[in-house]
């Protein structure tokens, strides 16, 4: 675990809404326990209010599998944000581009359990791509589900850039309109 050189670096484990940039309940991990340069781990006890729970052939409520996959992201996300934490800068958007691999050994993750996420940096190029390892553990260590999962964070540049009509900077990169981003999205309009 690092230790912070700014104030901003919490106490862990700590709440993981104010390093994911989602609202509306779309924050769904509930701690970080660790993290450091190139790792963090979080975890979730999802409940049956959960937004993706739903009954299974027993009448359980159960977290479909492939949530799994945005578990591992929000994890990176997490990740991210604390690293913007370090030197004092929100969280920023980020996407998933897609997974490589994913496999869960479960078809459905049962509530009232705590599941953990590992997250590992793979590689992170200067263009804002990254790949991370990723694997979700039970309660009792074992590792249920895995993948391999690329992301995309757009730089400040990039998100600056985005709406021509504010910015004044003659030398600023403009974006056309048939310009893309990595995921292939318009960068116009995506707001």
């Amino acid at each position: 675990m690092l230790t912070s050189p700014s104030d901003s670096w919490p106490t862990l484990p700590c709440d993981i809404g104010p390093y994911v940039p989602h609202e509306m309940g779309m924050c769904l991990l509930d701690r970080i326990l660790a993290c450091d340069d190139t790792s963090l781990s979080a975890d979730i006890c999802p409940t049956a209010d959960d937004l993706f729970a739903e009954p299974d052939a027993d009448g359980q409520s159960v977290i479909p599998g492939w949530v799994g996959l945005e578990w591992m992201a929000q994890a990176i996300a997490a990740w991210s944000g604390m690293q913007a934490a370090r030197s004092g800068q929100p969280p920023r958007v980020g996407f998933l581009l897609g997974s490589r691999r994913f496999n869960s050994e479960v078809a459905a993750f049962a509530c009232a359990h705590r599941w953990q996420i590992h997250v590992q940096l793979d590689y992170r190029a200067n263009n804002g791509l990254g790949a991370f390892t990723a694997q979700i553990s039970d309660d009792n260590g074992i590792r249920v589900a895995n993948a391999g999962v690329n992301v995309f964070e757009p730089s400040d540049a990039a998100d600056s850039s985005t709406d021509s009509s504010t910015n004044n900077d003659s030398n600023a990169p403009l974006s056309s309109p048939g310009q893309q981003d990595a995921a292939g999205a318009s960068l116009q309009g995506n707001s």
